[in-house]
């Protein structure tokens, strides 16, 4: 059984989910984006879920000026 490394980044926004998802792809790392649950929700409630190396991801984002907000 192949087991992942996931981590889930809440950014708040769609836009911001899509902008980071396009981002961390380009640094060859995968990310999917989805709806935060009830309870990580702050403003619209958008999270990146990211396979690999999630410190570099959250260094990435912020770079690009995409707050990673704190889960709940």
């Amino acid at each position: 059984m192949n087991k992942t490394n996931t981590t889930t980044l809440v950014v708040g926004s769609v836009t911001n989910a899509m902008r980071g998802r396009t981002l961390l792809l380009q640094n060859g790392i995968t990310a999917t984006v989805g709806r935060a649950r009830p309870d990580e929700r702050t403003g619209c409630g958008y999270v990146l879920t990211v396979t690999g190396d999630a410190a570099r991801a959250a260094q990435l984002l912020q770079a690009a000026g995409i707050r990673v907000r704190p889960t709940l």
